[in-house]
């Protein structure tokens, strides 16, 4: 195959929002050499017919859709802070984790319903610490 064709692929994949065609045409182009600067060049057409819809598409793929961290305590905190009930540095943690799969593109209506909302669930050796469900970006 010829590199023209990794990129028509890649385009292709794009316009009719096929993941598996999509993921096989990126990793031949990757294998084939191309760097990003490239691929946005070949896909600047395509995106720019449905930006929104493009852009969604490839986060979609890329994005994991769930995460998990191990989440402890600095050695370097203070003697009270592992004594509190929340400590802080367990939501920084679990929101971390959290916002590190939630969608970054804007919708039009923020307070919509059909906005995408995240879950979170810290678990501690003591069972379920904190669950927080819902969770959605209102920017």
């Amino acid at each position: 195959m010829s590199k023209g064709d990794v990129l028509s692929d890649l385009r292709e994949a794009l316009e009719k929002r096929n993941p598996e065609k999509w993921c096989e045409a990126m990793i031949r182009a990757e294998k084939e050499g191309y760097d990003g600067d490239q691929i946005s060049e070949a896909l600047e057409e395509t995106i720019k017919e449905d930006p929104m819809g493009c852009y969604r598409f490839m986060e979609e793929i890329s994005r994991p859709p769930q995460a998990m961290t191990v989440i402890t305590m600095p050695d370097d905190c203070e003697e009270w802070e592992p004594q509190v009930h929340f400590p802080e540095q367990m939501f920084r943690g679990a929101f971390s984790a959290v916002w590190s799969v939630y969608p970054r593109l804007p919708y039009e209506d923020p307070w919509d319903d059909s906005v995408d909302k995240v879950n979170a669930e810290v678990i501690s050796t003591a069972g379920v610490f904190v669950t927080a469900t819902g969770m959605a970006s209102r920017y």
